[in-house]
């Protein structure tokens, strides 16, 4: 359908419209705006909160203010600090809600997920290349001839 009224202007820039939507979409879903936000830091409430959350029995990974990374399960809860089994050492810890400089709430982290959109990516090609290919095979393709009848 053509606008007569505006003619071939009009046409031209309705036709990079999808493109650029579409561009602009996939851009804001592989960067996300809070992958650029700084880290705010912790306060104890929010710790205390998080442990809450995930309860007794739950394995948790922490890092505190010194470096130290932390991993295990926790086995107790307390108001000022709770206890985590270490996966590496059988002796209970007591870690200090004010000692957690770090606390991931898990998932993806930014490299699970520029591999997995780029095994996407790859297979997406994939299967289009082999779709477009396979059209260009039969597309040069010229029909068969009937055979010529023979007269008796």
């Amino acid at each position: 359908m053509e606008l007569s009224a505006f003619g071939s202007a009009a046409r031209i820039k309705v036709q990079w419209l999808p493109a650029s939507v579409a561009s602009l979409l996939i851009v804001l879903l592989v960067f996300p705006a809070s992958a650029f936000a700084d880290a705010t830091p912790l306060d104890t409430a929010a710790v205390h909160q998080r442990i809450v959350e995930r309860g007794v029995g739950h394995s948790v990974n922490i890092e505190e203010r010194t470096g130290v990374v932390l991993s295990g399960k926790i086995e107790a809860i307390g108001a000022n600090s709770f206890t985590l089994r270490l996966r590496d050492n059988p002796n209970p810890v007591n870690v200090k809600y004010l000692d957690v400089a770090d606390f991931p709430r898990g998932g993806p982290h930014g490299s699970t997920i520029f591999l997995l959109t780029g095994i996407g990516a790859a297979a997406a090609f994939s299967i289009w290349a082999v779709v477009h290919f396979h059209n260009v095979e039969q597309q040069n393709q010229l029909p068969t001839t009937p055979p010529v009848p023979t007269i008796p």
